[in-house]
């Protein structure tokens, strides 16, 4: 799993993001918008990508020893919102 290892990268960004933030207060709400809206984008196509393909859905979620139904990929996409969530909260947005 060395895609998911923390480089590093993550603070990186937020310290910018945050100094960005304190020397002009607007582009928190610019940025704020911005991630929703592709935040928003991602999961409603990973929702129809769910849907048509359920043997793909079964292989996502299962990896979690689920079995890719419909309230698997709920609680999938619940944890992915969540995770978002904490990490808008991190960058002050």
């Amino acid at each position: 799993m060395e895609v998911l290892a923390d480089t590093g990268h993550a603070d990186f960004v937020t310290t910018r993001v945050r100094a960005a933030i304190e020397a002009d207060p607007t582009v928190a709400g610019r940025l704020a918008l911005w991630a929703r809206r592709l935040v928003g984008e991602a999961l409603a196509q990973a929702h129809l990508v769910a849907a048509e393909r359920p043997p793909l859905a079964r292989l996502v979620v299962g990896a979690a020893g689920a079995s890719g139904d419909q309230g698997d990929i709920g609680r999938m996409f619940a944890d992915l919102i969540d995770a978002h969530d904490q990490r808008m909260t991190a960058l002050g947005l």
